[in-house]
């Protein structure tokens, strides 16, 4: 059972920032189901995996009123742990949990206001039901609110997400102690998620050892594949740490990598140096885009950028708001914390993803992972570089 959020006081800001932004958009009421944002209000969250009873649980609060936390029949004793001002039984059926909030949220007197739910996470047949028991309730969409209020973070969520970044570091060491000629996928990931689990992480929230062809095909699942001499290996992994999730990754080669592999990761710490040397509060996300893109496109390098975006924020799940993508309409704003990851992926040759946590300052930003770059990696191999440019 998660418990309750930590910080002294905390928990009551959070809950004074969410009813700000209600007041800001006019909204009475909330009703949640998103396991973050539940978490962020109550403590609560149901599983860390998927679910096939959604909503499962969900958390109601009004300008005036609660949290009041619905939860099934068998999770009620447990949850009255959390921070709620009430526990409610939440029925099985989608029918009698539609019943069941209905007359609570015609009690707290929502029944004819503007209410929000999340369009991006609430099911449509779930919210189409409950507006059909309530006809003159106004829905409307909560999500973009909350993604507001959850992207800034108070300093007790970053001194949680440090934490996260650390374990996350441990999580690489591990996996690339455990990279050795003849390991699989999994052997090398299991390695891995046994130090975070060790370290204090809660859950490994994603666990992807891509080897070989897999590195450059940017293959989403731990394989049986055995790792041989001269693979390119990209280690992406993340835990969960009191609910914030943490994001980083490196690549390395099995043996000694050649000049083109050497090149590629040369550019993409490159690319990962020069949009960390660029974050600050302020600047447009996709201002960050282009910085990383050109030290790719000096190298000829550009096309070579499989995904669409170089990072993304993070914190109570894997991606948030600002997506660095060049059309974000997002600009960075201090206290932010970003995972910000330039990608090159070059069939043949390999993959380099360097990917580092970081929280965005007023004229800079704060490094939250610390794990050797993959340039400095590659120099203990004590090989001469390619004959092409070093990128300083």
């Amino acid at each position: 059972m998660p418990t309750a959020p930590h910080g002294d006081g905390l928990t009551e800001r959070k809950r004074d920032r969410v009813r700000d932004a209600m007041r800001r958009a006019d909204i009475a009421g909330f009703v949640l189901c998103e396991n973050g944002r539940t978490r962020y209000l109550t403590g609560y969250q149901r599983y860390h995996s998927a679910t096939q009873f959604a909503p499962a649980h969900a958390v109601v609060m009004t300008l005036d009123h609660g949290p009041i936390l619905m939860v099934p029949r068998h999770i009620v004793a447990a949850a009255e742990k959390c921070a709620a001002d009430r526990v409610i039984e939440y029925p099985q059926s989608q029918a009698d949990k539609v019943a069941t909030l209905a007359e609570l949220l015609t009690t707290l007197g929502l029944a004819d206001e503007r209410l929000g739910i999340e369009f991006e996470f609430m099911p449509h047949g779930f919210a189409a039901a409950l507006g059909q028991r309530l006809p003159k309730v106004r829905l409307v969409d909560a999500s973009p609110v909350m993604r507001g209020v959850t992207g800034i973070k108070f300093a007790e969520e970053i001194t949680i997400l440090r934490e996260a970044a650390r374990i996350a570091d441990l999580g690489v060491a591990a996996a690339i102690e455990a990279a050795r000629e003849g390991a699989s996928e999994i052997e090398i990931g299991a390695r891995s998620s046994a130090s975070m689990l060790d370290a204090g992480a809660e859950f490994v929230n994603h666990m992807t050892i891509r080897s070989g062809p897999h590195a450059a095909a940017l293959f989403p699942l731990l394989t049986s594949r055995r790792l041989a001499k001269g693979d390119c290996v990209q280690i992406d992994i993340g835990c969960v740490y009191q609910g914030y999730v943490s994001d980083t990754n490196r690549s390395i080669v099995i043996g000694p990598p050649t000049p083109e592999q050497r090149t590629l990761m040369e550019v993409g710490q490159g690319m990962l140096e020069a949009g960390l040397a660029a974050v600050r509060a302020g600047i447009e996300a996709a201002h960050l885009w282009r910085v990383c893109r050109d030290v790719a496109a000096a190298r000829d390098l550009s096309q070579w950028m499989a995904i669409p975006f170089v990072g993304h924020g993070i914190g109570l799940s894997l991606h948030e708001p600002p997506l660095i993508a060049p059309e974000s309409p997002d600009v960075l704003a201090e206290d932010m914390v970003l995972a910000l990851e330039p990608g090159l992926f070059i069939p043949g040759i390999g993959a380099s993803r360097p990917e580092d946590m970081l929280r965005v300052t007023a004229d800079g930003c704060e490094l939250l992972t610390h794990h050797p770059r993959d340039h400095d990696m590659l120099a203990e191999t004590d090989l001469p570089s390619s004959s092409g440019p070093r990128i300083e």
